[in-house]
């Protein structure tokens, strides 16, 4: 199957040196050899590579809201990095049933821990303080 292409503007360039212009000075033998930058209006760009895009890149449609996924899986350094303790650190706590709740794919298959779990453990660990006034 082909792709529809769309002809897009062409990139702007440069433009070379022109004769109307003033040119510079040429400069001495010592000042060249302080000068550690080349001048970049000298050198002439290359031209565009490509003149058209695919239709595909120009659909913009908005994505529905159910496209966009709330509750990701992260790993063991995302989580303890939401939680604030290292990775070992929960690696102990699932060792003794501890923690937040998590997701293991297979008996010794990887970790994976859901953001919403994260932040609920998170909740309940907050230590509230009743100030009196």
């Amino acid at each position: 199957m082909q792709k529809k292409l769309v002809p897009i503007k062409p990139i702007l360039q440069r433009p070379v040196e022109r004769s109307d212009r003033p040119q510079p000075a040429q400069p001495t033998p010592q000042a060249t050899a302080s000068k550690t930058i080349a001048d970049s209006r000298s050198v002439p760009l290359a031209p565009a590579q490509r003149s058209e895009l695919p239709a595909t890149y120009l659909q913009l449609e908005p994505r529905p809201l159910s496209a966009y996924d709330d509750n990701p899986v992260l790993d063991e350094t995302g989580a303890a990095f939401i939680v604030g303790v290292t990775a070992d650190c929960l690696k102990k706590w699932r060792y003794r049933k501890q923690g937040p709740d998590y997701i293991q794919y297979g008996r010794n298959g990887v970790v994976r821990y859901e953001l919403k779990a994260l932040l609920e453990f998170r909740d309940r660990h907050r230590v509230k303080l009743n100030h009196k006034q």
